[in-house]
């Protein structure tokens, strides 16, 4: 079992009210995390606070913040119950952030009995643990038959459940998270040339030349790839950087300053350029830009530019404003090779309007200038070769490591152990992540689509898809059939003439069909009809096929389970919640009108997702998914309803994908899972026939960023969306999905005031 030990900053707010950074020294152990002021000489010494991470403590990241003019990357460690009860701590780069807070994480999954110690984030009240448990096979728990009224017996509560090796399995995923995209499409780009050792792509978009130059839209992003011999936190520490350090291999680039520091992910970014570089007699240019980075799992770096305007910067005489509709730089981790350690790949992607006078010739200009603004990547390339790999525009010091319990005879520093002797944890290898755009290399810019890289199980076509807990979708000969690109098209178009609809009689199908009328969205299946939803083609995702804990095979997912019956588009002052429960929603019409009809309400039951997007107005988008069968025939989704709020968190699973759009709404949304309830902070409302998920995009300053990105494209993307519960055991896979949805170029404008409660 490996323990975190280093240095972090601890930030706190004086009687003043203002902040103060200490540097203490930390230890997370197991479960238990303690810190000093200075490094502990051996583990008698007393630290100044200690306590247990529990399994309610949840993590945020807050980016970077200058704090007394030093930068450091700001996260916090918070009560889900009641987010007053948090520490803030600081680091020093973006890697040690990303350590620290998954070594908090990891932490939460081993915590043991609540009451044995105190907690280490202080709690200003008394804490409740309202576990309701639901009988997940294979995880030890075991379901609450005494109503709420009685004790419930459980191996989660025994006295020496002190392990991971003890805990159910169900708490937090115990699979690597791989960084692998979960969606079957074409790459955005397509290359058309090489220079200076960089690859030239350009976007495939809908752009038809001077056609669509008479008509005002915008031409493709241009984007050059490059290889650096440097680490991706030293290349991203040099592109953000604003200082004399850039001048030394940007050649565009004068001079910048922060205008407005937004939050820790964002800020208002002034630049102003050379006039060397640009053809003669033009004047030099400057930008204006809303700047977005932000790390992913795998070390990657995503840094977005689009262009904006500011009161306290506007135009200068001697500057023409260019406007950068979207660009970008996205760095990602590659394998050593060659006796280079450290390498990364590079990508720079442009789309912008230099403002020429004369407007006729000013694409194809714009194109040149473009592709010469790109070469800063060999620039940058260059510029490593003098450079140590590691080399940072400012100083930032590895104020950490991470280390063995049982130490090698080769280290000369005894670790600090919280216990007197070393918790027994379960020892599970996990893979290294590998990060998707290292896994895109080598096939995500082919012009020609080909096998997909990875080994997908295909159903045969003409198959009935109705046994969900089917075994392997191997072939005779024991081999796994690949993905053709044919395949693709003819499943989808199978799958857009045919909707199941099984064990349902005429009355609950008419009520079923009037739902689609009495959502605010209307449901239509061609994708050229602006604001309107329909079902999306399950044939696009990829998800854990039956035998994914050995061979980690993702295959094609089947139909899903529930029938994307109704959607709302609203908007309000305030958070709507539990919108299932009011007279007016779709839920309680289908329902009310059963009761009129047969005087009872069969199997019918919901399950609705309202993603809330906050702000001056509140948006809120509220899809209903329905299934008429008896819920104990979904094992897997029973066991969700009937859960307490932390399995849920620990299950549910969004696949998200851009069928159509800007390449940088495409980069920010990305194609992964992600478990929304590790991310994001949902309210979960539960009735006998439905269950409505309230999600708060505003508890993430990066899911908020990247939503509000979205929003300002939204009229011009076709959002594909895909639910399911995540499997963690030989039981629960393969796993299947719960429901998917269109979005076809939604209108903000045309959202629906919310009807009161």
């Amino acid at each position: 079992m490996e323990s975190m030990e280093g240095w972090l900053y601890l930030i706190e707010s004086n009687r003043l009210m203002m902040t103060n950074p200490r540097k203490r020294y930390f230890v997370i152990c197991g479960n238990r995390a303690c810190f000093w002021k200075d490094k502990p000489a051996n583990r008698e010494e007393a630290p100044i606070k200690s306590g247990t991470i529990d399994p309610y403590t949840r993590v945020a990241d807050h980016g970077r913040e200058n704090i007394h003019g030093r930068t450091l990357f700001v996260f916090t460690i918070y009560d889900s119950y009641n987010h007053e009860d948090k520490l803030k701590f600081g680091a020093r780069s973006s890697e040690e952030a990303a350590k620290w807070m998954e070594a908090f994480k990891e932490a939460a999954e081993q915590a043991h009995l609540p009451g044995k110690d105190r907690p280490f984030v202080p709690a200003g009240g008394r804490r409740r643990y309202p576990f309701r448990l639901s009988g997940r096979r294979g995880s030890g728990l075991v379901r609450d038959n005494s109503g709420g009224s009685g004790p419930v017996v459980n191996n989660l509560f025994r006295e020496d459940s002190t392990t991971l090796a003890d805990l159910p399995g169900w708490i937090g995923s115990l699979l690597p998270r791989d960084a692998s995209p979960d969606v079957v499409a074409d790459s955005p780009w397509q290359i058309f040339g090489c220079r200076n050792g960089l690859r030239l792509f350009r976007e495939t978009t809908d752009h038809h030349g001077l056609k669509s130059m008479i008509r005002g839209e915008d031409p493709p992003a241009l984007m050059a790839v490059g290889v650096v011999h440097a680490t991706c936190e030293s290349v991203f520490e040099t592109v953000m950087a604003l200082g004399s350090s850039r001048s030394e291999w940007d050649f565009c680039y004068l001079k910048g300053r922060v205008i407005e520091h937004i939050d820790g992910h964002s800020d208002i970014v002034h630049k102003q350029f050379h006039k060397y570089w640009v053809p003669w007699r033009m004047k030099p240019r400057d930008l204006l830009v809303h700047r977005y980075w932000r790390r992913e799992d795998d070390g990657s770096y995503v840094i977005l530019y689009t262009s904006v305007n500011h009161e306290k910067c506007p135009p200068r005489k001697k500057f023409v404003r260019a406007w950068l509709k979207s660009g970008g730089y996205v760095i990602s981790p590659l394998p050593p090779q060659g006796g280079f350690p450290h390498r990364c790949m590079v990508k720079h992607i442009l789309t912008v309007d230099w403002k020429h006078w004369n407007s006729c010739w000013s694409p194809c200009k714009d194109k040149d200038i473009t592709l010469k603004v790109l070469e800063r990547v060999a620039a940058l390339r260059e510029f490593y070769k003098v450079k140590p790999a590691d080399y940072m525009p400012s100083s930032i010091g590895p104020d950490l490591r991470r280390c063995k319990i049982t130490m090698s005879p080769k280290e000369n520093i005894s670790p600090v152990l919280l216990n007197g002797d070393p918790p027994a944890h379960l020892t599970e290898e996990k893979a290294p992540g590998q990060s998707m755009f290292r896994q895109l290399a080598e096939d995500e810019f082919f012009d020609v689509p080909e096998d997909s890289p990875w080994d997908l199980e295909v159903p045969d076509l003409d198959e009935q898809h109705t046994d969900l807990e089917g075994t392997s979708d191997e072939d005779q000969n024991g081999g796994v059939q690949k993905l053709s690109a044919a395949a693709t098209i003819v499943k989808r178009f199978q799958g857009m003439a045919s909707q199941k609809r099984t064990h349902q009689d005429s009355s609950v199908q008419d009520d079923i069909d009037l739902l689609a009328k009495v959502g605010t969205l209307p449901k239509s299946t061609s994708i050229c009809t602006p604001s309107t939803t329909h079902s999306a083609e399950a044939s696009t995702f990829l998800i854990r096929g039956k035998h994914y804990l050995r061979d980690r095979k993702k295959v094609v997912a089947k139909d899903p389970v529930m029938q994307f019956v109704a959607a709302d588009w609203l908007k309000s002052n305030k958070r709507e919640d539990n919108l299932a429960s009011r007279p007016s929603n779709p839920v309680q019409l289908f329902l009310a009108n059963q009761r009129k009809k047969e005087g009872r309400v069969d199997d019918a039951f919901f399950f609705v997702i309202n993603i809330q997007v906050p702000g001056s107005t509140t948006y809120s988008l509220a899809l209903y998914y329905m299934i008429t069968q008896p819920l104990s025939d979904f094992p897997l989704l029973e066991n969700f309803v009937r859960a307490d709020d932390r399995y849920r968190n620990a299950g549910f699973k969004l696949i998200p994908h851009i069928a159509k759009g800007s390449w940088i709404v495409k980069q920010s949304v990305g194609k992964t899972a992600c478990l929304i309830g590790e991310a994001l902070d949902i309210t979960y409302h539960t009735d006998k026939h439905y269950i409505e998920l309230d999600v708060d995009i505003g508890s993430s300053s990066v899911a908020k960023g990247v939503v509000n990105l979205v929003l300002g494209y939204l009229s011009t993307l076709v959002i594909e969306l895909a639910f399911l519960i995540q499997a963690n055991t030989e039981e629960e896979l393969p796993e299947y999905l719960l429901g998917t949805c269109r979005l076809v170029n939604l209108d903000i404008a045309k959202a629906i005031p919310a009807r009161p409660e």
